[in-house]
């Protein structure tokens, strides 16, 4: 405060005045103020990042380990309603892996995808199988998979899915503005020539 400021008031009060404009205590805590809503918002970043990084580990992990559970049958039943029944065991196992996340909204389309015997580029769906509404391919469509992946008569089992991220602190974190649907996709080489989707059914020329 000037000096001029300091001469309108008592001469009496003018050290107190004076020690109350040297005294800093308090400083820390204003500055703190200041910075808190940014050390909040960092904060709950963090937890949302991680929290997000180990959920798409997990989805990764459901869908690599669907299409490596289906991958290790030789057939999945003895008819269409035994073989869906077996799968919908399977997806039982998948949610588990989700754990301790919610896995209402993973989606799953899992399908068997066979080369031509005289063209290894000429690859259509043998079967297809949906978990939670995923949309599939249907028999006999065209599907392109990765070149090289499969040899001439060759078969690999497909699986496409999906999730719905929810973030915890939506509109609060700049950029978190609502869910999220992430995606993956795997591919399996068969144990045998093929999955079966019924008991020989399956690994014979198609005829589409």
């Amino acid at each position: 405060m000037p000096a001029s400021v300091l001469n309108r008031y008592p001469t009496s009060a003018r050290p107190s005045l004076r020690a109350l404009l040297g005294d800093r205590r308090g400083s820390a805590a204003i500055e703190f103020a200041f910075l808190l809503p940014l050390l909040t918002l960092m904060l709950l970043g963090t937890m949302e990042l991680g929290r997000a990084i180990n959920m798409d580990r997990v989805f990764t992990m459901a869908t690599d380990t669907t299409g490596d559970l289906v991958a290790r049958e030789q057939y999945l039943g003895t008819s269409s309603t035994d073989a869906k029944s077996n799968l919908d065991s399977m997806m039982l196992s998948v949610k588990q892996i989700m754990q301790p996340y919610d896995s209402s909204s993973l989606a799953l389309g899992i399908f068997s995808v066979q080369a031509s015997p005289t063209d290894a580029t000429n690859t259509r769906v043998v079967w297809s199988y949906s978990y939670n509404g995923k949309s599939v391919p249907s028999k006999c469509a065209t599907y392109t998979l990765p070149a090289g992946l499969v040899a001439k008569g060759g078969s690999a089992i497909v699986v496409e899915s999906s999730y719905i991220f929810k973030p915890l602190f939506t509109n609060v974190i700049p950029g978190l503005s609502g869910n999220m649907t992430w995606t993956d996709k795997s591919f399996h080489s068969p144990r045998n020539s093929c999955v079966d989707y019924v008991k020989g059914d399956n690994c014979s020329t198609l005829s589409c």
